[in-house]
């Protein structure tokens, strides 16, 4: 715990909002987890004992110390309960302009004056339209989903963020074993998602063209890009590969042809049928047989042990 934090409000319960408090409890803080729909409450304890039972059975945490760090966290849907003496506000709520802009006035008007305001936004630049009276303290924390494994979170400055507030919340979040990356200025999808979406561009010319399976993509993925990318990452693999290859490779229209103009097909035919993914039990792939909870735990078991393989590296 960073000495000086000690409550931290998360507003929103949602799928990142409960993991983001979890992060935090497991961190020894006080968490206040508000919502204003008390089923949303409900499921995200569920899932919060759940997740945590996972971390305790591949030995991430000791089983024991499950109640302290449920004990830490209180649901409540009231912002004012939530907000009071925080040290820090995270607002996790949908990505509406209009929503996040009657939150952060409302944080504004119950923290104390000492609290930074941030938010987990994806997409949106809170910066624009986000009115505070301590623009100094409102800085954008993204995190990943699980958030309370994926150690990434986008730390973003505002036109008028001061430079306290963007160390002092990245110094909690290494401090919990995150890995802050500090943005300058805001730019839209930040690093991974705008990754993402050229990524995806490329997957769904290669389904839609049936130039392979989806399990046979994924298997390329995981075995030679993602292998690849978690010791040179994204940059440095230019200096291995040489700055004078890849150059030419960019100047030459036939090496790869980009199907920028190319619209997704197959992804919208599944979602016409009702094939959402895992929450619906089928998606690319079929989960069938198994319940979303047990698809979610196969997942997160297995980025837990990415994980620990990373720090013997």
């Amino acid at each position: 715990m960073k000495p000086g934090i000690k409550k931290i409000a998360v507003i929103g319960a949602g799928i990142m909002g409960h993991g983001i408090a979890q992060s935090f409890a497991q961190a020894g803080y006080q968490v206040s987890l508000m919502d204003i729909a008390q089923p949303s409450l409900d499921r995200a304890l569920s899932l919060i004992e759940s997740s945590l039972a996972t971390l305790a059975q591949e030995e991430v945490i000791d089983r024991k110390a499950i109640p302290t760090i449920l004990g830490r966290i209180t649901p409540t849907r009231s912002i004012e309960q939530a907000a009071d003496d925080a040290d820090i506000a995270i607002e996790a709520v949908v990505e509406e302009k209009d929503v996040k802009k009657k939150v952060f006035a409302q944080l504004d008007t119950h923290c104390p004056p000492r609290t930074i305001l941030a938010s987990n936004t994806t997409f949106l630049n809170i910066f624009d339209f986000v009115e505070t009276s301590r623009p100094d303290k409102v800085l954008i924390a993204h995190w990943y989903a699980p958030p309370q494994i994926i150690p990434l979170v986008d730390l973003v400055k505002g036109p008028e963020t001061d430079q306290t507030s963007i160390e002092l919340m990245a110094k909690v979040l290494r401090d919990m074993g995150k890995r802050p990356a500090v943005f300058k200025k805001y730019v839209s999808g930040y690093v991974v998602s705008r990754l993402q979406f050229a990524f995806q561009r490329e997957v769904h010319f290669l389904l839609d063209h049936d130039y392979l399976s989806p399990e046979e993509l994924d298997e390329a993925a995981k075995w030679g890009l993602a292998l690849r990318m978690m010791v040179v990452g994204v940059v440095q693999r230019f200096d291995f590969g040489g700055l004078d290859l890849s150059a030419r490779n960019l100047e030459r229209p036939s090496f790869l042809p980009t199907p920028l103009e190319y619209k997704p097909k197959k992804i919208f035919e599944l979602v016409k049928q009702g094939y959402l993914g895992v929450k619906t039990g089928r998606g690319f792939y079929d989960y069938k047989g198994r319940t979303e909870e047990e698809v979610y735990r196969e997942r997160d078991i297995k980025l837990i042990k990415m994980l620990k393989a990373l720090k013997t590296i």
